[in-house]
């Protein structure tokens, strides 16, 4: 009982039929001692007491409970059995799982590891690759680096040269401008005199070929004129000496130096400046260098109608004006009549003369002054020229 009492231990209910069964035991034994005990005293009395059935009510509830006790163990042990064969199924699951599981996350990192490292002899032969490629793009650089310093030195070696050969050409056309204009003042002065009849007397055809000397000889002076502005313009000699000018006097200055020439032409000259006095300050001799320019170009290419100066006064600035009933100019050719020895019409040029220097020449001037020359024209419906500096 010991034994089983040790088994049972942690099943109190089975301790209980444990200690039951004992006391059956215990019962059942003192029976039999009483019974044995009996039939030595007096054999009928122990008959009886067999007979009255004690002993064997002991013994099947003695039975009874030790076939329940070991019926009770039994199903234990089949349910623990039925434990135990579900924990080792579970455990073997569990390995199994484990082991998959395993295997798995070793093939997994495994893939993982071999594409890092893939990937880093690729990002490595990428890097390598690139590296190769910016040490070319270096070397090229470098190259062109050294090319384009060589084309650099050579460039401002050519514009020294340039500018070297320039100021040579604007010292040249200068003396040669100032060479010129004493021969060709003279003869104006002696074909002058010799028209006046100061050495004497002339006739008709001697007056006339007289006037074609003169005239052509102011041709020249104005061709000399216009390349000694050109040459002072282009090598920076044109220095502004601004004074206070007043504006009327200024337009009807310059309107007075070609009016005879527009009238000889038969054109009709106008000068319209505003009624209140404008005072501004400029370089008065390049207002009127530029306004001689412009007036002179008007009555060069207009053969009939009129010539107008205006001026006046607006927005800060003072405007000048000479309109023409001449020629005009096409759209496109606009703003290339102010480019250099660009003429618009070379028969009309021809007959008119002149080197296309005038309105470059102008319009350098304007700009130096701090103002511009434009043009609006129209073919055969003349041409305006727009000149303004500020005031």
């Amino acid at each position: 009982m010991g034994a089983l009492r040790t088994l049972v231990a942690a099943d109190t209910q089975q301790l209980q039929r444990i200690d039951s069964l004992q006391k059956l035991e215990r019962a059942n034994i003192g029976e039999l001692d009483q019974t044995v005990a009996m039939r030595a005293r007096s054999g009928p009395d122990a008959v009886a007491r067999v007979r009255s059935g004690v002993g064997k009510a002991i013994m099947d509830s003695a039975r009874r409970l030790a076939a329940r006790t070991s019926a009770i163990e039994r199903q234990r042990l089949g349910e623990r059995n039925q434990s135990r064969l579900q924990i080792r199924n579970l455990a073997f699951a569990v390995i199994m799982i484990g082991t998959f599981a395993a295997f798995l996350l070793a093939f997994v990192t495994n893939r993982s590891i071999r594409r890092d490292v893939i990937g880093q002899e690729l990002t490595q032969e990428q890097l390598e690759h690139q590296a190769k490629q910016l040490e070319d793009q270096a070397l090229e650089l470098e190259q062109a680096m050294e090319q384009l310093r060589e084309t650099t030195t050579q460039a401002e070696e050519a514009r020294d040269a340039a500018e070297v050969a320039n100021r040579a050409k604007n010292d040249f056309l200068a003396v040669m401008s100032h060479e010129l204009r004493t021969p060709l003042n003279a003869i104006v002065g002696y074909a002058e005199l010799l028209h006046d009849g100061v050495a004497g007397p002339v006739n008709e055809t001697q007056r006339e070929q007289l006037d074609r000397v003169q005239l052509s000889a102011r041709h020249l002076v104005e061709l000399v004129d216009e390349i000694l502005s050109f040459s002072r313009i282009e090598g920076s000699q044109e220095n502004v000496r601004p004074t206070a000018v007043d504006l009327a006097q200024v337009t009807r200055e310059a309107g007075a130096l070609v009016e005879p020439v527009a009238v000889a032409k038969g054109l009709h000259f106008t000068v319209s400046t505003p009624n209140e006095p404008v005072v501004f300050a400029t370089d008065a001799a390049k207002v009127r260098q530029v306004l001689v320019n412009l007036l002179s170009n008007a009555i060069k290419f207009t053969d009939e109608g009129e010539i107008v100066l205006a001026s006046r006064a607006e927005d800060g600035r003072v405007v000048f004006e000479v309109k023409d009933t001449g020629i005009g100019i096409a759209a496109e050719h606009q703003e290339r009549v102010f480019e250099t020895f660009w003429q618009v019409d070379q028969t009309a040029t021809r007959k008119a003369g002149g080197a296309g220097l005038g309105l470059s020449v102008s319009r350098r001037l304007a700009r130096a002054l701090g103002g511009d020359l434009t043009v609006e024209s129209a073919i055969g419906k003349g041409s305006r020229f727009r000149f303004w500096v500020p005031r």
